[in-house]
């Protein structure tokens, strides 16, 4: 398939976003960024819009807006051009369903929708359509995962596990899932399914365990049986405390969310790096103390 001249990114300045736009950039791309908030990039190949934007002959999209978002954008994609969309999901599809938070299961039934309804979408106006599922997506600097865990530990000083708390993760980094996005661009796959996982499956005692060590703090991690610490966490909701916590979150500590990624590594030359993290003092401030 030939290389797209130009490529259109739906929330231009999210986490995945960031990487994907310099990436296409240095490529040579010209890239239309689509997005409510402030430019972070700026470039002569980068070209920033306001949502609804009159654009055309913009043949290539990839969408990292919410996913719910985006069926009732797809009218105004084809106005623009669009014969390929690459749309970012998330593996909480799969993996909170059978959530005890009910606000987890909430999200993962609106992506399962905003799956089906994207495909009939594409389908009925003749998009080529690749969707993408990654794992837990960090970058050490602005997620709301890795830099979550640590903001908590910066805290407390402390991070209770739920019993052994040794299901597996494989947490993808930002970066990579942008250069999927860039090859599913212009990848000649006719469309499909893509799970996006880090390379090194972890327990997730061993990832809080590396979290400590980044932040060059002792890894104090009281192991707390599940229905106790349940019961902790209703009583500090209660409180306005650990609202980034979720009950969910204590039941997935013990559940394997390993996954594969063979068929993105065969189809979209998808090579993702260990979990790795940045000098934490370049996100100390991020990481402070609310």
């Amino acid at each position: 398939m030939t290389p797209a001249s130009s490529v259109g990114i739906l929330g231009a300045t999210s986490l995945v976003g960031g990487p994907l736009v310099e990436r296409l950039a240095a490529a040579g791309r010209t890239v239309h960024a689509i997005s409510r908030s402030t430019a972070r990039h700026t470039s002569p190949a980068v070209q920033w819009h306001a949502p609804g934007a009159a654009l055309a002959g913009v043949e290539a999209w990839v969408a990292l807006c919410p996913l719910w978002t985006l069926p009732e954008q797809l009218p105004w994609l084809t106005q623009c051009g669009c014969r390929r969309l690459v749309a970012v999901s998330s593996m909480s599809v799969l993996t909170k369903t059978t959530s005890p938070d009910r606000h987890e299961q909430d999200i993962a039934a609106r992506l399962a929708q905003a799956e089906r309804q994207i495909g009939d979408g594409a389908a009925a106006l003749g998009l080529d359509c690749v969707l993408l599922r990654p794992t837990m997506i960090y970058d050490g600097r602005h997620d709301g995962n890795v830099v979550a865990i640590a903001r908590f530990i910066r805290r407390w000083r402390c991070f209770p596990l739920a019993g052994a708390a040794r299901g597996l993760r494989q947490p993808v980094h930002a970066a990579d899932v942008a250069a999927a996005c860039a090859a599913a661009v212009d990848t000649a796959a006719a469309g499909g399914v893509y799970t996006l996982s880090g390379a090194e499956p972890l327990p997730f005692r061993t990832l809080v365990e590396r979290i400590f060590s980044w932040l060059g703090l002792p890894a104090r991690m009281p192991t707390v049986p599940v229905p106790v610490l349940r019961a902790v966490l209703a009583a500090a909701h209660a409180l306005g405390l650990w609202r980034g916590v979720s009950s969910g979150m204590l039941a997935r500590m013990n559940e394997d969310l390993s996954c594969p990624h063979d068929e993105a590594t065969r189809e979209l030359g998808f090579r993702p790096r260990p979990f790795t993290l940045p000098d934490p003092l370049l996100t100390a401030q991020g990481l402070s103390a609310p």
